[in-house]
């Protein structure tokens, strides 16, 4: 069974290695085993191999669990069990990508501040001008990596940053998560043309150039400052926010100005936890 997310908490699935059985077919979110009598596999919709399915509890911002019964010769069985978002992105951030009539990837994300306030946003990515960052990013995406995750770094003042992608919180400490990838190399802006402009999405990376794994920054505004002078500095930008661009600036300026130090202007691992709820790709 695979999903394509839709609009307004529709999942449409799309099932499959259900041999030459004809039998309907029931799909829910809960743990209930259905009986073959349950109406469920009554929907004419069931008897297809393609159906859509809403998601009863939209306001979840944890995953959820779709599993497909198959009824045949008036036996129940597990056929397959799918994990999506608690909730998809708004039909605001489909229009935002269908008016550019663009082909690239996006990514939509669930994020909140530090207040608890849900912000959406998507972004657009560029896997002509760098293509390794791009599928790097879309991996750890489709991994479910970044779900639950949190932004652990923030910059405020002659740069302004939002940071996460290596980070989860127990209730008591930030804990990191360990790449599932290996390191990519860097693509330098000089070579890509893509800059460190207001509203766009970078790669954080350690010393060396080519350290990159999963922890990736937004720039709240423009930080010039990061873009390449040579071929083995500055951070790569790879993706631009088409739509929720202004939460970013929202995130940053709901961690407390206590959590921020004279010393570089950054907070790290601040007691005012911001959540990376989920990503998942649309496009």
């Amino acid at each position: 069974m695979s999903a394509r997310l839709l609009a307004a908490n529709n999942v449409r699935l799309t099932l499959s290695g259900l041999g030459t059985s004809t039998g309907p077919i029931c799909v829910r979110q809960d743990a209930i085993t259905p009986a073959a009598t349950d109406p469920c596999f009554t929907d004419p919709k069931a008897l297809g191999l393609v159906q859509d399915h809403v998601i009863t509890n939209a306001s979840n911002t944890q995953r959820v669990v779709l599993t497909a019964w198959l009824l045949a010769n008036n036996t129940v069985r597990r056929h397959a069990r799918l994990s999506v978002p608690g909730r998809t992105c708004s039909t605001d951030a489909y229009a935002a990508l269908s008016k550019l009539s663009t082909t690239l990837p996006a990514v939509c994300m669930l994020t909140a501040t530090g207040t608890g306030a849900l912000r959406e946003s998507v972004v657009l990515f560029e896997p002509v001008k760098a293509p390794i960052s791009t599928a790097n990013f879309l991996r750890y995406v489709n991994q479910g990596f970044y779900d639950q995750t949190v932004f652990h770094r923030f910059l405020k003042g002659s740069v302004n940053v939002v940071q996460g992608g290596g980070f989860t919180h127990n209730g008591s400490t930030y804990v990191d998560k360990p790449a599932t990838l290996t390191r990519i190399p860097l693509e330098s802006t000089l070579r890509t043309g893509l800059k460190n402009d207001q509203y766009t999405l970078a790669m954080a990376r350690g010393d060396l150039a080519d350290s990159a794994t999963a922890g990736f920054f937004v720039n709240t505004t423009a930080n010039p400052g990061f873009n390449s002078k040579t071929e083995r500095d500055g951070y790569t930008v790879f993706g631009r926010f088409i739509h929720g661009e202004g939460s970013w600036a929202e995130l940053l300026a709901s961690v407390p100005n206590t959590a921020f130090t004279a010393a570089d202007g950054g907070a790290v691992n601040p007691s005012t936890l911001v959540p990376l709820h989920w990503a998942y790709q649309i496009q």
